[in-house]
Order: C-alpha cells, then sequence, then structure tokens
C-alpha cells in the first residue's frame, strides 16, 4: 500500500488532472460512477464513491484548527487497498481540475484573459489548471487584502504566467472573459452587471440560499448554467441558491456538447462531485 503526501501531489501534471476529470464525469453520466452527496458526522466531512475499477472515500475535519489536511484511501476493482493521500494540495487540484474542464466546454475557445476574485489555494490551482486548456495571455487577481493579492500573482509569474494584481473587483470583470471567483464569502463579491456579455464564469465558493459568493442575477444573464454534481447541489441545507433554476450537468455537456453564441454569458456551479477525489487519487498513486 503506498502513501503520498503533498510533495508527491506536486508533479503530477495539471493536464493529466484535467483528463481524468473528464473521464470521471463522463463515467458519472453514465451511472458507472457513484456519487453520493457529502456526509457530515462527528466534525467529519465525507465524500464517497467509486466506479468499477476503484472505490474509497475522503475525509475532512470541519474544525476551526491551525491544520486542514484531508486524508484519501482508494481500494482497488479486488478489494485491496491501494494506498493513502494526505495532505492539503489533492482537494485544490481535484477542484480546479473540474473548473478546467467546465471552462473547456463551456467557454470560447478565443478567450485569453483570465479574472480571479481570491487569493488562496483554490484560486492558484484553478489558473494554473486553466492555462492547460486555454491560451491565457493575462491574468488579473483581486483580493480585499493587497499583500495577499500581489503575493498570488508573483506566484503564478513563476510558474509562467502574465499574472497582476488588481485593486479592485470591479476592474477584474471588465477586462476578463474568464472570471473565477474562489472565496469563502458568504455575500456577492461581485455586481452581476460588471460581467462582460461573452464570460464563462465558474464559482468556487458558496452557494446555498443564504450564503453565496455570487449574485443570482447572473443565472438570469447566464445563457447555460451547469453544475459537477446536481446531487450535491440539491442536499445544500436550506436549499441552494438557484432552486427552480435550469442546471445541466457538467457529464452531459462533456458527452453531448453545448451551443452557445460568442456573446453568451456561462456559469459553471463547482459543488464537488463525490468520487472524483478517489479517481483522481488512483491515477496519482498509479504514476507514483
Amino acid at each position: 500500500m503506498k502513501v503520498l503526501a503533498d510533495a508527491d501531489i506536486a508533479s503530477f501534471p495539471n493536464r493529466d488532472a484535467v483528463e481524468a476529470m473528464r473521464r470521471a464525469v463522463l463515467l458519472h453520466e453514465s451511472g458507472q460512477l457513484q456519487s453520493p452527496p457529502r456526509l457530515h458526522a462527528a466534525d467529519l466531512t465525507f465524500t464517497v464513491g467509486g466506479s468499477a475499477e476503484a472505490f474509497g472515500f475522503r475525509a475532512y475535519h470541519t474544525r476551526d484548527t491551525a491544520h486542514d489536511e484531508q486524508l484519501v484511501a482508494v481500494w482497488d476493482e479486488t478489494g485491496k487497498v491501494a494506498g493513502v493521500i494526505v495532505g492539503t494540495a489533492l482537494g485544490p487540484l481535484r477542484t480546479a481540475a473540474l473548473g478546467a474542464l467546465a471552462t473547456d466546454v463551456m467557454s470560447r475557445p478565443d478567450v485569453t484573459h483570465l479574472g480571479i476574485i481570491g487569493s488562496g489555494k483554490q484560486a492558484r490551482a484553478h489558473a494554473l489548471a486553466v492555462a492547460c486548456v486555454r491560451n491565457l495571455q493575462r491574468v488579473m487577481v483581486y483580493s480585499r487584502q493587497r499583500e495577499n493579492r500581489e503575493k498570488l500573482a508573483a506566484e503564478l509569474r513563476a510558474a509562467g504566467l502574465n499574472a497582476e494584481a488588481v485593486a479592485s473587483a470591479k476592474g477584474v470583470c471588465g477586462e476578463s472573459d474568464l472570471l473565477t471567483l474562489a472565496t469563502n464569502s458568504p455575500t456577492p463579491v461581485i455586481q452581476a452587471d460588471w460581467v462582460r456579455p461573452g464570460t464563462h464564469i465558474c464559482t468556487l465558493g458558496p452557494k446555498e440560499q443564504h450564503r453565496h459568493e455570487f449574485p443570482p442575477e447572473l443565472a438570469e444573464m447566464a445563457a447555460l448554467v451547469v453544475t459537477d454534481s446536481s446531487a450535491q447541489l440539491r442536499a445544500y441545507s436550506g436549499g441552494h441558491v438557484l432552486a427552480g433554476e435550469t442546471v445541466r450537468s457538467l457529464g452531459d455537456c462533456v458527452l453531448n456538447g453545448i451551443q452557445r453564441q460568442p456573446q453568451d454569458i456561462t456559469l459553471f456551479l463547482s459543488v464537488g462531485l463525490a468520487g472524483t477525489e478517489v479517481l483522481l487519487a488512483q491515477e496519482i498513486l498509479a504514476s507514483s
């Protein structure tokens, strides 16, 4: 049995992670990937899932502590424990890969300007993953703390992206044709009328009825709203912010394609398709 940590995840290519997520959502769309909503118990959250080739779970704590490590355990098709991955890197890699897959399927092929609201691990991972599916000429970063946005911009420049810190969220929206919201904010961090026609938006943060980082008016403006997990979206306590709206599955979009016009706004609701972290962990374990 292999036991891997963050240092082992760092060398796994983003492009391979995106393709692993492409295969995973297609398995889910065909009913071959079990993906129930996440379970909360005893200060722990569990996501469970699996296919014919691998099954397992991810567990992470919800306490306010100094560490936010997660554990992903993988069994192979024979029932043998293939390995365990512990740390903080796998979650952002998986989420970013799903977001990049949605970008590849939903956005215009000629988009080049990525705007990011937020400056944490998810924001960094997302930018690097999106760079695998679109030719990014400019990445703009905004977060409330100037030092945080400048730090992330510097990290992205070191990774080879043309990144800069921007002084306002409105300024980011005004220059972006790809827009990612990567915050924990319980209230909208942008206004809907800041978004340019033709923009693809990915929201990684809260989406509950009374706690959401994006304005619900975006759905009214969008020609297409998509999520990676309809089951998880429906399972939010108190309902999700777009209850009653038509939300298409990412797997369906990958399988059947989409119809979009150049000026269409598209919106991806990233909520975490259970089982995808298990299948990604399986590939990382196999390659290590």
